[in-house]
């Protein structure tokens, strides 16, 4: 069984369209989706006993969130998971028809998978004109996102490098950073196998989902990015994210000193860009004299 992980806080008008357009996959094969409350004070609980009353598609069950960070979230919501394979997806990603199936067909012990993200810049607005539909409208509606009908979805710079990783344009510099919290799934047994999310990231803003890829590719990970597992990120704005992300770059470099760790800032950092981080990867060092 596939055990869909959405951790949220506070963020009830994504995660329904996120939730709506899970449901109206359709997904024949058996899963289950255990949405991680981690201190909702907007409705969140409210909007999940509604949905589970429509009774038109299979109920999330309800975790409460131990409230220490994304990574202690979704380890929390891996633990309630019933599923021998986890999809870690976030709560403000639209997924489209055969996304789920996408995840599942991934047998192998140690197969992760990364669903392309594209961005939507104009998520904002568009969560604003359609917060009081019904459900089949929303569903609808994010259906024409996803095929971008309601304007290009770009990839950020990270989707960028994964992509070309996947495609042979680039060199393999970071295999593991196709790790993506948002929109990922491994097996249940290798998740445990490495250890889950570094809780240690705390509150703070990225690289934990990294930092994971970068220990289960160290144990024999064999990363894939399946087209049809693709994912539209609902892109907002968040103030303090660059500081944040700086804080926990620092961590994960501590932890591991990888040369392609070290780089992050020259992909991830504010301007960063994907030809100056492969070249930053691959450069010879200074000849000794």
């Amino acid at each position: 069984m596939l055990s869909v992980v959405i951790p949220t806080r506070s963020k009830v008008t994504s995660l329904r369209a996120t939730l709506v357009a899970l449901a109206a996959q359709e997904h024949r094969g058996p899963y289950e989706v255990v949405v991680v409350d981690d201190g909702s004070t907007d409705g969140t609980r409210e909007l999940l006993h509604r949905l589970a009353g429509e009774g038109t598609w299979p109920a999330p069950r309800v975790v409460d969130g131990p409230e220490r960070g994304r990574a202690a979230a979704r380890n929390t919501g891996a633990a309630a998971a019933r599923g021998s394979r986890l999809l870690f997806l976030d709560d403000d990603i639209l997924t489209v028809a055969g996304h789920m199936s996408a995840h599942q067909e991934f047998m192998g012990e140690k197969e992760l998978a990364h669903g392309p993200l594209r961005e939507f810049p104009g998520a904002r607005r568009w969560l604003e004109r359609y917060a009081a539909v019904g459900a089949a409208e929303l569903a609808a509606a994010a259906a024409r996102v996803a095929a971008g009908a309601e304007g290009r979805l770009p990839r950020n710079t990270l989707e960028t490098l994964i992509c070309a990783m996947d495609e042979g344009k680039v060199p393999p510099v970071a295999p593991w950073a196709a790790c993506v919290g948002a929109n990922t799934s491994l097996p249940r047994a290798f998740f445990e196998e490495v250890g889950g999310f570094d809780e240690g990231f705390g509150h703070g803003w990225g690289c934990e989902d990294l930092e994971l890829g970068v220990r289960a590719h160290a144990a024999g990970a064999h990363m894939v990015v399946p087209a049809p597992a693709v994912g539209v990120h609902l892109t907002h704005a968040r103030p303090d994210r660059w500081e944040q992300h700086a804080a926990n770059l620092d961590r994960f470099t501590a932890l591991h000193g990888l040369r392609a760790v070290r780089e992050l800032p020259r992909l991830l950092g504010e301007g960063g860009g994907v030809a100056a981080y492969v070249a930053a990867c691959t450069e010879q060092a200074p000849a000794a004299r």
